[in-house]
């Protein structure tokens, strides 16, 4: 999709002395991950509600979809890495968690683009989980007459998307004629399970001691920020694709990815949803 800027304004007193914005100025590329939103989101749809301070002038925000749904953006300055936390990641809000990795770049040719190399993953607390998935895949296609999804991954698995509730026209819109799509990344635990030993009632929680730090849109770990709504990234944690630390002194661009592929009964798809995100040292300390 094409990109898409912002002129909204800068109310931080930091960010107006310094001339940057601390929110997001631009979306570069933003894919939906089939899912129960998708009625929602137009086929042209632009990202606005990503960008700038998150919801200001009746803003929401920004679904990702099922698995492999995500949203390139970037700054309109680099963003240092300082000690501890550097990024803000808005959430929905809401109460349930719906983790999506965060990947961050730096501009090193200073074209403005997010085109330097490969993303590097924030290392998050599931990293190593041997649920973990890396170099995941996973193709949908459009429906057939049942009127639902059906995927294949890498794992020679495959299946087919049935929401509990509603229309299954929600889960493929917004491709136009292509009759399949696919995404790679990171396919992280499971982060619900089903409580219920009766087949006729459904209990969903969340998975204790999982995703703790490191991950989009959750709300009970330890990088959670209540007060700004905001999970809190630290660009230290990042990594190459072998794993190994990557000594980043700024980054300029980040991506996030929804990254939980289960289907959770009556809450239908696990889906990253984010309301954009922040440089954490132009924000006031006050606010937070």
């Amino acid at each position: 999709m094409s990109a898409c800027t912002s002129d909204l304004g800068i109310d931080n007193d930091l960010a107006i002395k310094t001339n940057q914005s601390p929110y997001i100025t631009m979306v570069f590329d933003y894919q939906y991950g089939p899912g129960q939103h998708a009625s929602l989101v137009p086929a042209d749809e632009k990202c606005a509600d990503f960008i700038g301070e998150p919801w200001k002038n009746n803003k929401s925000f920004t679904s990702l979809g099922g698995w492999g749904g995500y949203i390139i953006a970037g700054f309109d300055h680099p963003v240092s890495n300082t000690n501890g936390p550097d990024i803000a990641l808005f959430t929905q809000p809401s109460v349930a968690s719906e983790p999506g990795v965060v990947y961050v770049m730096e501009d090193s040719n200073n074209d403005g683009l997010p085109n330097d190399g490969s993303w590097l993953e924030i290392k998050g607390s599931e990293y190593s989980n041997p649920e973990t998935i890396h170099n995941y895949q996973v193709s949908y296609f459009k429906p057939d007459a049942s009127g639902f999804v059906s995927w294949k991954d890498n794992q020679g698995k495959e299946g087919k998307l049935v929401p509990e509730f509603g229309s299954a026209t929600w889960w493929w819109s917004g491709y136009g004629n292509k009759t399949s799509i696919s995404f790679s990344g990171v396919r992280l635990p499971d982060a619900y399970s089903n409580g219920s030993k009766d087949p006729a009632i459904q209990y969903w929680t969340t998975r204790t001691g999982l995703f703790k730090f490191g991950y989009a849109e959750c709300y009970s770990n330890e990088d959670y920020n209540p007060t700004l709504k905001a999970n809190f990234i630290d660009i230290s944690m990042a990594v190459n694709a072998s794993g190994v630390p990557v000594n980043l002194s700024k980054i300029n661009f980040i991506k996030v990815q929804s990254s939980v592929f289960q289907i959770g009964g009556w809450l239908n798809e696990i889906s990253t949803e984010i309301s954009g995100a922040a440089d954490i040292h132009l924000l006031d300390k006050k606010s937070y």
